[in-house]
């Protein structure tokens, strides 16, 4: 059975019985039993044999671990998937638990556990959404986004992801005239159309695979002309190491505010990050780092003004004789704003009477600091846009954004007036095609 499956065409008998090591006779013999058990087997001496799909595999011999690893595997699709398959996984398992050998069975065993998902609310039936990917048909979906907007969409459905904090529908998006990423608990309404995308899945899966960049080149990627000082920098192209779901996001904007040339170098969490190759550039094994020429920098203040100074046609430093504001801010938002935001999203300010012993003193008096600062002021460290504002900037959006930040009106305002930034939304459009490609990347 083994030999015959993923085979489209006949293979001969002869074929079949010197790969299986068995005589012609055998074999023969043996493809009449399988054929009275109920398998799909088609074809006949001399002629050769193909098995048809559908067939339902017969009871095999499982080791410990295979039924150990399909036990697990059924729980979690039992519990974090859609009530139709949480239906199939656990009949799946019954069935084989059925033909598994008396002592061996293992499926009212609770020696592994998956722990409760991270729960949800989905009013769009994944079922449907299933249905719709496997009969290859178009949605029509009312979707709901992060900030709220609401918009109606046709799709053409590539591909559904399990993760565990979301369930994401990947499709082509007609609204768009691209592919996106529609988290299933945001979809408010969803309707199978008759209307067929006009290519096939596959292709269609293939497609957005390779809309998935696998480096950045600023310049090339967006189509842009490198700003003079890019194109006149005698050093190499700017390797910018990075994770997408990290503080590289205020360097990427800053590499858009530049213009200059770089290539994006992804590590994961766990893995590459902690890797003799990353610790050599960065031992704490952190993100972001760059590297330009022989030169490498990290930490993202740092890198920030490191770019400034090398790029100065970016316009993004001060004169120097003009840079006490300029050096106070950038470094108070790394050494006083982001270790506070830090200590009180864990629940943890310091105490009144240790408060001299931190360097930023309280969380209420760095937000009392930052916002009189702020009061009246397009950019923090004079009349012109800095790089100072990059960095400062990231830290308030991002905190208002996920509530470590008080929305302040002097916050509001001054991030109404970066948030929208050429240079940041293409840095975040591309931060998010970066995620996209390793979230969803092959096993």
């Amino acid at each position: 059975m083994q030999l015959l499956r993923g085979r489209r065409r006949p293979v001969s008998g002869a074929e079949l019985a010197r790969a299986a090591g068995i005589s012609l006779r055998t074999l023969y013999r043996d493809i009449a039993a399988l054929q009275a058990m109920g398998a799909e087997i088609e074809g006949e001496p001399g002629v050769g044999y193909v098995l048809r799909p559908g067939f339902l595999m017969p009871p095999l011999m499982f080791s410990e671990e295979e039924i150990e690893a399909l036990e697990l595997g059924a729980k979690w699709v039992a519990q974090r998937t859609d009530d139709g398959l949480s239906r199939a996984a656990q009949s799946a398992m019954a069935k084989i638990s059925a033909v598994l050998p008396q002592g061996r069975s293992r499926t009212s065993d609770d020696a592994l556990i998956v722990g409760p998902p991270w729960s949800r609310a989905h009013v769009a039936e994944l079922k449907l959404l299933r249905r719709a990917l496997r009969e290859e048909r178009k949605l029509a979906i009312s979707y709901a986004d992060g900030k709220g907007a609401r918009t109606r969409r046709v799709v053409w459905p590539v591909a559904l992801g399990f993760f565990e904090s979301a369930r994401v529908l990947v499709a082509w998006c007609e609204l768009r005239g691209d592919f996106r990423h529609f988290r299933a608990d945001r979809i408010e309404a969803a309707e199978m159309l008759e209307e067929r995308p006009p290519r096939r899945r596959q292709t269609l899966q293939k497609e957005w695979r390779r809309s998935m960049l696998t480096e950045s080149d600023s310049v090339s990627a967006y189509g842009r002309v490198a700003s003079p000082a890019a194109k006149g920098d005698s050093m190499s192209k700017i390797v910018f190491y990075t994770n997408p779901q990290s503080r590289g996001m205020i360097v990427h904007w800053l590499l858009e505010e530049i213009g200059a040339p770089y290539s994006v170098e992804i590590q994961d969490y766990g893995t590459t990050i902690k890797s003799p190759e990353f610790l050599a550039v960065n031992p704490m094994g952190k993100v972001p780092a760059i590297r330009h020429g022989d030169k490498v920098v990290t930490e993202a203040a740092a890198i920030c003004a490191y770019l400034a100074d090398a790029f100065p046609q970016a316009g993004l430093a001060p004169p120097t004789a003009e840079r006490s504001a300029y050096y106070r801010w950038l470094f108070f938002a790394a050494g006083c704003v982001e270790p506070a935001m830090s200590n009180h999203a864990v629940g943890w300010d310091p105490a009144a009477d240790k408060q001299r012993s931190f360097g930023y003193g309280s969380y209420a008096a760095v937000l009392d600091t930052l916002a009189k600062a702020l009061a009246g002021r397009r950019y923090i460290a004079g009349e012109a846009f800095s790089a100072a504002d990059v960095y400062l900037g990231s830290m308030i959006g991002f905190g208002m954004r996920f509530g470590v930040l008080e929305k302040r009106p002097e916050f509001e305002a001054y991030w109404a007036g970066l948030e929208n930034r050429p240079a940041r939304l293409r840095a975040l459009e591309h931060n998010e095609k970066l995620a996209a490609r390793q979230a969803w990347a092959p096993a």
